[in-house]
């Protein structure tokens, strides 16, 4: 077989690869996976090298488009988004909100907010900020004014609204408001009983400082970044 034949075979190959990895985009792709994997780059990667494809024909019939060191999982949480502002779950008169972990890694708390106060916070913030730093809690608020008051159990934030609500969570612990619950040590936690402290993250370059809420037996309840610093070494 002569090289002519290798080459064309090849340039076929790579057109009925470009074809079919188009019409997956076109067709089994949806906008989240558009904006947030790796498409472009996997497209022209699979074409040009599309006989190693062969070695997995899987990988040949199923294109798969990676998602991004930096946009790891931010296609589905954005789809989740998207359908919770259009359709929101129920909500009750309370909410509870269990974060599971922070900025400074994992928790073991709840707690459980009126739902009303939640909302006239957050309104009151929202109009004090220009329209396009609103974000996603408008959604969040659309969700809180839907509440029903009849429900008796607290309803839970949407596990895909836990990063957003920590702000909220924040506000509504400077003001002493709502219900807080230690995992570690299975009780709710007085406020006067609760200890705020300031622990800063200290390395060699840079490090961070931290708020952070305590049970009195010192388990973290929540943390909240303080400020960030940076230290430079003598020349």
């Amino acid at each position: 077989m002569s090289a002519w034949t290798f080459l064309y075979l090849y340039l076929g190959g790579a057109v009925l690869t470009a074809l079919h990895l188009a019409w997956h985009i076109r067709y089994r792709l949806d906008k989240y996976d558009r904006m947030f994997c790796d498409v472009r780059s996997t497209f022209w990667f699979d074409v040009i090298l599309w006989p190693l494809l062969l070695l997995k024909p899987d990988n040949l019939i199923h294109p798969k488009f990676s998602e991004g060191f930096w946009s790891k999982g931010r296609a589905q949480a954005e789809r989740e988004q998207d359908r919770l502002a259009a359709n929101p779950p129920p909500c009750s008169a309370m909410i509870r909100y269990v974060p599971e972990h922070d900025e400074a890694g994992q928790c073991n708390s709840e707690f459980v907010f009126n739902a009303e106060g939640v909302e006239a916070i957050m309104a009151k913030r929202l109009a004090e900020l220009p329209a396009d730093q609103h974000g996603r809690y408008p959604g969040i608020l659309n969700w809180l004014r839907r509440r029903d008051t009849s429900r008796p159990d607290p309803a839970d934030v949407p596990a895909v609204w836990n990063g957003l609500f920590h702000n909220v969570a924040v506000g509504m612990l400077n003001r002493q408001l709502g219900q807080v619950k230690c995992g570690d040590c299975a009780v709710i936690v007085p406020w006067d009983e609760i200890v705020l402290d300031s622990t800063g993250l200290n390395m060699k370059i840079s490090g961070w400082s931290y708020t952070v809420w305590q049970c009195p037996q010192k388990h973290k309840l929540l943390t909240k970044d303080a400020f960030h610093f940076h230290l430079r070494s003598a020349a």
